[in-house]
C-alpha cells in the first residue's frame, strides 16, 4: 500500500442491540437521530426504522394554502423532489409532504405513490422547452403527454415552464408554451400554469412583467438568506397578487452566508444547523404587511441528516421544542 495515499474510514456496521440502544438514547434525550448514527453503516431495515422514529419525533408538517390563484390547494411547506433519495419518499409522505416537484421526470410511478389515492398529493412537471423554444407548442405538449404515458400519473397539478423566459419580450410575444398548456388543460392533463423562473434578467423586471401578464398562478424562484431588498419586494408583490410562491436554491445559494452568521442561526433557533436555519428564514421572512413572502420551499433530500434538518425546520413539534415562535 502507498503510505502517501489517504486511507478512507469504512463506516462501522451496528449490531441489533447497539442500533436499538442508540435509537432509544437519542429518542429519550431529544437529540438528533442522524447524529446518533453518524459514522455508522445502517442496513436498509435499520434506516427505515430510524427514519420512522424520526418522523414520529418530528411530528407532522402543517399545510398551507398555495396562493389564491391556485384555488384551495393546501400543501406542506417543504416539497419533495423527484431526485431526492428514493428511500426517503415513504418517510416524506409519512411526515405529511404532499407535493412532488419534477414528477414529470419519473419514468414510472414509485411504489409508495401507487399505494395512496392520486388526489391525496400534488405534482408538477417542469416543461423544458420554454427558454430556447418558447414558441414551440408541440415540443411542450409532447413532453407532458409522453411523460404521462410512461408514469401513469394521469395529470399534473402544475404545468411549470422550466427555466422561464429569457426576456420580457419573449414572455409577451412567444406563446407556444402557453398554447400547449391550454391544450393540455382542455384534455384534463394539467390544471394550473406555473413558472420556474431563473434569473436570466434581473428579477424585478421579469417578475413584474409576469405579475402584470396575469397568467402565472404558481412561481418558483431563486431566493435565500442574503437576497437583495428589491428581490424581496417583487416577490412580495407576486404573493400579494395571489401567486403561489415557492423558494428554490435556498440551501445552494445561501449556505455560505448563513454559515457565517451564527447570530441569524440563533435567531432561527437552529445554531449549527444551516439547512434548518435557511428554510426557516425563507419561509418566515415577511413582506411589508408582515405576512411571509413564501408559501413553500424546494428541498432535495439526499440523506438521513438532510431529512431531519429540513423536515424539522417546519414541523410544529420541533419548532415548539426549539422555541421557534414564528410559524409558517
Amino acid at each position: 500500500m502507498d503510505s502517501r495515499q489517504p486511507q478512507r474510514t469504512v463506516p462501522a456496521p451496528l449490531s441489533r442491540r447497539e442500533f436499538v440502544s442508540r435509537l432509544a438514547a437519542a429518542g429519550a434525550g431529544g437529540g438528533l437521530l442522524s447524529a446518533a448514527f453518524a459514522g455508522c453503516s445502517l442496513t436498509r431495515s435499520q434506516r427505515a426504522e430510524a427514519t420512522e422514529a424520526m418522523v414520529d419525533q418530528l411530528g407532522k408538517l402543517p399545510k398551507v394554502r398555495l396562493g389564491a390563484r391556485m384555488g384551495n390547494m393546501r400543501i406542506a411547506p417543504v416539497l419533495v423532489c423527484q431526485d431526492s433519495a428514493r428511500e426517503l419518499l415513504g418517510p416524506s409522505l409519512a411526515a405529511g409532504m404532499n407535493f412532488i416537484h419534477k414528477a414529470g421526470y419519473w419514468g414510472e410511478m414509485p411504489d409508495e405513490l401507487k399505494k395512496v389515492p392520486r388526489e391525496s398529493y400534488f405534482t408538477d412537471i417542469t416543461v423544458d422547452s420554454t427558454p430556447d423554444h418558447p414558441d414551440d407548442e408541440d415540443r411542450a405538449y409532447n413532453q407532458v403527454t409522453e411523460s404521462l404515458a410512461r408514469n401513469g400519473f394521469r395529470y399534473y397539478d402544475i404545468f411549470r415552464a422550466h427555466y422561464g423566459w429569457r426576456s420580457v419580450r419573449a414572455l409577451k410575444e412567444q406563446n407556444g408554451t402557453w398554447r400547449a398548456f391550454e391544450r393540455l388543460k382542455r384534455e384534463g392533463k394539467v390544471r394550473h400554469f406555473g413558472v420556474s423562473q431563473h434569473d436570466y434578467i434581473p428579477y424585478p423586471e421579469m417578475i413584474a412583467a409576469q405579475i402584470a401578464d396575469g397568467r402565472v398562478a404558481s412561481m418558483q424562484v431563486f431566493f435565500s438568506y442574503g437576497s437583495p431588498q428589491d428581490v424581496h419586494d417583487i416577490f412580495a408583490a407576486a404573493r400579494k397578487a395571489g401567486i403561489g410562491m415557492t423558494a428554490m436554491k435556498v440551501n445552494a445559494n445561501g449556505r455560505g452566508r448563513m454559515g457565517a452568521d451564527p447570530e441569524m442561526q440563533r435567531k432561527m433557533r437552529a445554531p449549527g444547523m444551516i439547512g434548518r436555519s435557511l428554510l426557516r428564514y425563507a419561509l418566515t421572512v415577511p413582506a411589508s404587511d408582515g405576512k411571509p413572502i413564501f408559501h413553500c420551499c424546494v428541498s432535495s433530500l439526499r440523506n438521513f441528516g438532510m431529512f431531519e434538518e429540513n423536515v424539522g425546520a417546519v414541523a410544529a413539534r420541533t419548532a415548539s421544542v426549539d422555541g421557534f415562535g414564528a410559524t409558517v
